[in-house]
């Protein structure tokens, strides 16, 4: 899957001169977590989240204290998104990988990153694309998968379970890479097992059996573009 094919898009910016009230009305407002800051021609200058938004100063509740909290102090506290944003601001790329964002996301605290085309922002991804996107309905998957391998060879046939892409067929190998590269392209295919009946082992009763080689979409098909799926401006 790519970045491009399950973002959100149109974006809902804002300018650097907004004030944090009305940020955190957008993002309570749409239910997001992070909003790209854009200036006048509106070029991506930063991002304003959930957690810049928590710098804001917020008195201490008494009833929480045996001694009385010192007051906040007047004007002390951010104006505008341009005090609280961060900048420059880490984005991706329309064609990077999803798997390769999904790990970003896995290793850190990020919930979502802009999207950007050369140097346009074209849209969002968070990570509630990416499960939305792995959540899709098995027998959607499967008509997708089976629709590319009848363009590559009608002996190439998918059955798809829990988003784990099984493939059967009867050519030669590098067809069957090129079967597992095209399942890999569809949105919600999580894994992807290649079984050549032609393939059989011999077990010790003398019987034969097909085999089946596992290859996970993160390691096998997709080869990592930039090793992160993410860039700064």
């Amino acid at each position: 899957m790519l970045v491009g094919e399950i973002m959100t898009s149109p974006v809902v910016t804002v300018r650097a001169d907004t004030s944090p009230q009305v940020v955190m009305s957008l993002l309570a407002r749409r239910r997001l977590t992070m909003l790209p800051v854009v200036d006048a021609e509106n070029r991506l200058v930063g991002v304003v989240s959930e957690v810049d938004l928590l710098a804001l100063p917020e008195p201490l509740d008494p009833r929480a204290h045996l001694r009385p909290a010192p007051p906040v102090v007047a004007g002390s506290a951010p104006r505008t998104v341009f005090e609280l944003m961060s900048s420059p601001p880490q984005t991706t790329s329309e064609h990077a990988d999803v798997a390769e964002v999904a790990a970003l996301f896995r290793r850190t605290a990020w919930k979502c990153l802009p999207v950007m085309r050369g140097d346009e922002l074209v849209g969002v991804v968070s990570r509630s694309d990416i499960i939305r996107a792995m959540s899709r309905d098995d027998d959607e998957i499967q008509d997708d998968v089976n629709r590319l391998l009848a363009d590559l060879d009608p002996s190439w046939q998918a059955t798809v379970t829990q988003g784990v892409v099984t493939i059967t067929g009867h050519g030669p190998d590098r067809q069957g890479d090129a079967a597992a590269s095209l399942a890999a392209t569809v949105i919600g295919v999580r894994t992807i097992r290649l079984t050549e009946p032609r393939r059989h082992d011999v077990s010790a009763e003398g019987t034969t059996r097909s085999t089946a080689s596992p290859w996970s979409v993160d390691t096998w098909v997709c080869p990592p573009s930039s090793g992160t799926g993410v860039d700064q401006l």
